[in-house]
């Protein structure tokens, strides 16, 4: 092993917290095997499992920000892509070609852009990183340092804050915002779901 890599487990190791998946490295701590949901590694390259973890360095409002217009627009790209090249290949078309062309590839760009979104989602539930964070070099966790369960991603961290916004007209997304700038790092839907953005040494895989 290059000096600084994380151990790597022999093949067919198994993780000491989940048995049911495969090990991804051997904590640099206290030895136990640790899988790609509950390993860390951090910015020196020395891997832990989740109960040795050394405390991270909070992402900064600027990395957080990159990753958030990264994943919007990761998502946005399918069904906007679709909406230009409806336009493009429409020229010369009456307007009834045009409305079906027009039709079939809008749907076409939501299924996509909505694929996109559940990859994302897919990426947080299984490593604590959406597209733009694993980009940025920073993970959700909890604040225990714990990986962030299903419950708490979906409902507390994107679902409620996602729903506050219409009654407030929009405020609570400013409200949400604004604590990322104190010396804590936390929006409020960190707040609410007992999660924190970390900076970890690139993607964990």
């Amino acid at each position: 092993m290059t000096p600084g890599e994380p151990f790597l487990p022999t093949p067919g190791a198994l993780c000491a917290t989940h048995p049911e998946r495969p090990a991804a490295l051997i904590c640099a701590r206290c030895g136990s095997y640790a899988c790609e949901l509950c390993q860390r590694v951090e910015a020196e390259r020395r891997g832990y499992c989740v109960r040795c973890t050394p405390e991270l360095p909070l992402a900064s409002p600027g990395a957080r920000l990159a990753a958030t217009l990264v994943d919007r627009l990761a998502s946005a790209l399918p069904i906007a892509g679709a909406a230009l090249l409806g336009v493009l290949l429409g020229r010369g078309r009456t307007e009834e070609e045009v409305a079906s062309l027009l039709l079939v590839l809008v749907m076409g760009g939501m299924l996509a852009s909505l694929s996109m979104v559940a990859w994302q989602l897919y990426l947080l539930l299984t490593t604590g990183q959406s597209l733009g964070k694993r980009l940025l070099g920073i993970q959700v966790v909890r604040t225990d340092g714990s990986p962030v369960e299903l419950g708490r991603l979906l409902l507390l961290r994107n679902l409620v804050p996602a729903v506050l916004i219409f009654p407030t007209f929009g405020l609570f997304a400013l409200a949400n915002a604004l604590p990322v700038l104190t010396a804590g790092r936390r929006c409020l839907h960190d707040h609410l779901a007992d999660t924190k953005v970390v900076v970890v040494n690139g993607p964990t895989r």
